[in-house]
């Protein structure tokens, strides 16, 4: 499969700074890389992360922001180092946070089989479930992640890449939200 290389706009020349390079320097630049050692590169980046589309797709990109940081007078010395380790940088990226999906749909699987279609075994339950539905998704999380599978803070910290403050904080006001929320569901006002 041939790479799409795609041809960015020449900045115009009168816009240009005395320090930028010329489009046509820029373009020669990447052109040259994509005739000589593209098809390495790639291959490089997919040994080291198990996909080739995904590292088309991270080389691909890399030569996007080298063309843009080259357009706008930064010297990349060396453009296939540089390509390199950006591609690298966006493949590891993408292979984490496959990962990171991968992990939380094997932790949701067994919630996705009973949890939604189930019958609430009582209204309570049900409350709980619309409580918890209304809080911001942040706050909803949190609280699952701590109350319903049992994560401490630090490893909830770790889930959400948050600190363990804001992971705290979110947790106090989730438990005050439904804390209100499911006591004006309990108590409904009397009528005499």
């Amino acid at each position: 499969m041939e790479p799409v290389v795609l041809t960015p706009l020449r900045p115009s020349r009168t816009h240009l700074s005395p320090g930028r390079r010329r489009g046509s320097d820029v373009d020669d630049r990447i052109r040259e890389f994509v005739a000589e050692e593209y098809g390495k590169v790639v291959a490089a980046v997919g040994l080291v992360c198990g996909s080739l589309p995904t590292a088309e797709d991270a080389v691909q990109e890399a030569l996007a922001r080298a063309w843009e940081r080259e357009a706008r007078g930064a010297d990349i010395r060396s453009l296939g180092a540089w390509v390199t380790t950006v591609a690298m940088n966006l493949a590891r990226s993408q292979m984490r946070r496959w990962r990171c999906e991968r992990r939380a749909r094997d932790r949701l699987l067994p919630l996705a089989r009973v949890a939604p279609d189930a019958p609430s075994a009582s209204g309570e339950a049900h409350a709980v479930r619309e409580a918890l539905l209304a809080l911001p998704r942040r706050q909803r999380e949190v609280t699952v992640l701590r109350y319903y599978l049992g994560f401490d803070v630090a490893e909830i910290s770790a889930t959400l890449a948050m600190r363990n403050g804001t992971v705290k904080s979110l947790l106090s006001r989730a438990r005050e939200a439904l804390a209100i929320a499911l006591a004006d569901e309990d108590q409904e006002p009397d009528r005499a």
